[in-house]
């Protein structure tokens, strides 16, 4: 068989995920020939690296590294020209790299003369660096930044350390801005990066991504009305945008906006089914309309897309509290909050671990998330929740809550702990009037339905009823508010002696605990 059809051939088996098969073909037709001094040296050096790629498609990397060195190592290496010879070092760099052996693959790199260096060569050269700690790192990551400006990785690795951004100019002045906003997001310095994305959307109104940044950092701070705005302005300006889109299915999401969840997701998918925020935002969907098993069967699949992806753990973290497996959402939101720390993922292990009757922790978590964010009123409401928790701590909780209330009267957290607060004290017109002067701003199921169960309580049960009603318009799969309205309706027209026994039932003061947050 001809060199260039064996290539074509193997080629295609590649293409068709037939890995084995063209390993196979590989090892019968390529390999006896790489050391025949009959072939020409190019078709050698192309049988080669197709011998290679075969190995390293099934993840046989030490077998890869192994022909390579064994073709090089004998008298063909005299042959070779210099430009070969670099070419042969860059794929021995790919092997060891692939085998996690850095400080081998940052030697093997540097036998390329400087000024023969791709910015591939250099930017896989400070990646080693860096993770061997080696003293040149900086310098490494400084002249990547110089030969490719937009570079954000070696900005933030520079900046990190304190060192000033070796360059001047607009284009890489914007990365730096960039890139300064992404190290705070991750440090919870919203307001902070918000006014950087801020100055940088002045420079580029047209830039989809800053825009959706933007719209992150401000969901973040709960100002829900301007992020959603500021994302569909970003989806406008490009209808392709898939970056962000976790975090704004996970606002609709909290909006309660489960046609808007669907929408977004099914427009993802139509963009791009390899990225995972339209698996996420479906998922999300699916779990809003109650089949949370196959809400988890598409998170999964958008973990198996992007096993890096903190969206989709943070997505399966709140569906796992939707199925009442604590244990399990606080697994899922602590790898997503190793991978990227927000405001969500501190939320979502509060949630999980009071949840899972593991207070202290909780606690722990919601004052690392005050200590982040102090006058933040949300993280002010979930110290405070969890302080509701403790009899002994209820003074306390009340006054973190009525502290967050000030920082934000419309904050829907503080109110749903302090009005269940006020049910445990027995306090129903105090928790009455709240969730009324709530409701103004909050018109949404989920509140209809615990001011109406706490009207139950106060015994004004046609007042209740038509808030279920309520409730049930604006959502009709709402069940607690299909349970709350039977109940209601029965307790107003009792029919048997079992229905009057009813009557001294009351809720119970847990219905009014914090929402499970995806």
């Amino acid at each position: 068989m001809a060199t260039q059809s064996l290539l074509d051939e193997i080629q295609q088996l590649l293409d068709s995920e037939l890995c084995e098969s063209a390993l196979q073909l590989a090892e019968l037709e390529c390999k006896p020939r790489l050391h025949d001094p009959r072939v020409p040296i190019p078709e050698r050096l192309a049988l080669l690296r197709t011998y290679s790629r075969c190995h390293s498609s099934l993840n046989q990397h030490s077998a890869s590294l192994h022909a390579i060195t064994e073709f090089v190592s004998g008298p063909t290496r005299a042959q070779l020209a210099s430009e070969d010879l670099e070419q042969i070092v860059r794929d021995i760099s790919d092997a060891r790299w692939a085998l996690g052996e850095h400080d081998l693959c940052l030697a093997q790199l540097r036998q390329i003369p400087r000024r023969h260096r791709t910015v591939r060569d250099v930017a896989r050269m400070a990646r080693c660096a860096a993770l061997v700690h080696s003293s040149d790192a900086r310098d490494l990551y400084e002249e990547l930044l110089v030969r490719q400006p937009n570079a954000t990785e070696a900005y933030e690795y520079v900046h990190a350390r304190g060192a000033g951004a070796p360059f001047d100019g607009s284009t890489r002045h914007d990365v730096a801005s960039i890139t300064m906003a992404r190290t705070m997001m991750r440090r919870l310095e919203y307001k902070a990066a918000a006014s950087e994305l801020q100055r940088l959307a002045r420079r580029h109104r047209s830039n989809a991504h800053v825009v959706a940044l933007h719209a992150t950092c401000l969901f973040m701070l709960d100002d829900v009305r301007q992020s959603r705005i500021l994302y569909e302005r970003a989806r406008a300006l490009d209808a392709m945008l898939v970056h962000e889109m976790g975090a704004y299915s996970a606002l609709l999401m909290q909006e309660n906006d489960a046609h808007a969840v669907y929408a977004l997701g099914s427009q993802l998918l139509r963009t791009d089914q390899t990225r995972p925020e339209g698996w996420v935002a479906m998922a999300r969907f699916l779990a809003m309309t109650g089949q949370t098993q196959e809400a988890l069967a598409l998170v999964w699949k958008a973990q198996a897309l992007a096993p890096l992806c903190a969206a989709a753990y943070c997505a399966e973290g709140g569906i796992q509290l939707l199925c009442e497996c604590p244990e399990e959402a606080a697994k899922m939101f602590a790898k997503a909050h190793e991978l990227e720390p927000t405001a969500q993922t501190y939320r979502g292990l509060i949630s999980a671990h009071v949840q899972n009757g593991e207070h202290k922790f909780a606690y722990s978590y919601a004052k690392q998330l005050v200590e982040l964010m102090p006058q933040n009123a949300r993280a002010l409401a979930a110290v405070g929740s969890v302080l509701a928790h403790s009899a002994e701590s209820h003074a306390k909780a009340v006054r973190l809550l009525e502290s967050a209330l000030s920082v934000d009267p419309r904050c829907t957290d503080a109110v749903i702990a302090l009005a269940s607060l006020h049910v445990t004290n027995n306090r129903l017109s105090d928790a009455v009037s709240l969730l009324e002067k709530h409701l103004v701003d909050n018109e949404t199921d989920d509140m209809y339905t615990r001011y109406a169960d706490v009207l139950t309580l106060a015994n004004e049960l046609p007042k209740a009823a038509a808030n279920y009603a309520v409730a049930l318009e604006m959502n009709p799969s709402n069940e607690r508010a299909k349970a709350g309205h039977e109940r209601v309706d029965r307790l107003m027209h009792p029919s048997t002696e079992s229905d009057d026994g009813e009557q001294g039932q009351e809720l119970e003061p847990s219905d009014m605990s914090d929402d499970d947050m995806l």
